[in-house]
């Protein structure tokens, strides 16, 4: 009776109530939960240091939004928004960048159309271009449009440019673009220490030949970028928070670590 009695207290369902919604979030984001744990991740490498490339950035705060892909969607954001990523291609032959995320379903937008909508509402947001098709064949058009973007819409010290072509983002450092090396996909909590190290490895040689500002992943990637290259500052992206305690604790943890620069969100 008295068993059956503490069961049915309110107090005990609540509590019950309470572990089963905490045990549920854990399970519904694992990975952000994975995250927040220690992990000391593989002994063979130590952290490396590589010379950066010293541009300047403007940063208001680290929160900005992920994916402004279009004009509707840059007329959604506040005026004071502090920054925000857009995915561009660029097009040598009508010499623009034209703004979508897939390949697969290509826009003819251009992404001056979207900064002349930033320009009339008088934002000084700072602009993250992922550059999905930088190569040998249109960097040296492609930085010079960029270049001239840069002048007419005021994005002095507002712009990041972001490649997985690590070798070919020096001439925008050279140019006074903070640049940003995207490293290939990979989740060290799944990988083995052979997998880990030879994927540490694969950064570290672009990071040795090639001079970037920052470096930019996965958000369970960037304990190992934190660990491994703590020169570096970290741009990375995660998901809203606003139902969930864990994560809500990890993006506070990700906006107060001194190492990320940067956290993408989707709104």
């Amino acid at each position: 009776m008295k068993i059956y009695s503490f069961l049915t207290n309110k107090y005990t369902l609540s509590v019950f109530i309470l572990l089963f919604c905490v045990a549920l979030d854990i399970v519904l984001h694992k990975g952000m939960s994975r995250v927040i744990l220690p992990e000391s991740f593989t002994e063979k490498r130590g952290p490396m240091h590589f010379a950066t490339c010293e541009q300047s950035l403007l940063v208001a705060n680290k929160k900005w939004i992920k994916g402004v892909n279009t004009v509707a969607r840059l007329a959604q954001q506040e005026v004071f928004l502090a920054g925000f990523e857009v995915d561009v291609y660029f097009d040598t032959a009508k010499n623009h960048f034209l703004v979508y995320h897939d390949s697969a379903v290509i826009s003819a937008l251009d992404l001056e159309t979207i900064l002349q909508k930033y320009q009339s509402r008088n934002m000084t947001a700072s602009v993250w271009l992922d550059f999905k098709n930088l190569s040998v064949y249109n960097l040296s058009q492609s930085l010079k449009h960029v270049s001239v973007l840069r002048q007419r819409y005021a994005l002095q010290n507002k712009m990041i440019i972001e490649s997985s072509a690590a070798q070919l983002l020096q001439p925008f450092c050279d140019s006074g673009f903070y640049s940003s090396y995207y490293i290939p996909f990979f989740n060290p909590y799944q990988v083995d220490e052979k997998t880990l190290v030879s994927m540490i490895d694969s950064i570290s040689l672009q990071l040795k030949q090639y001079r970037v500002s920052a470096l930019s992943g996965y958000y369970f990637q960037y304990p190992v970028l934190k660990k491994y290259f703590p020169r570096f500052p970290v741009l990375t992206w995660t998901g809203n928070s606003s139902l969930s305690l864990v994560a809500n604790s990890f993006n506070r943890s990700l906006l107060n670590d001194q190492n990320v620069k940067v956290v993408l969100f989707p709104d």
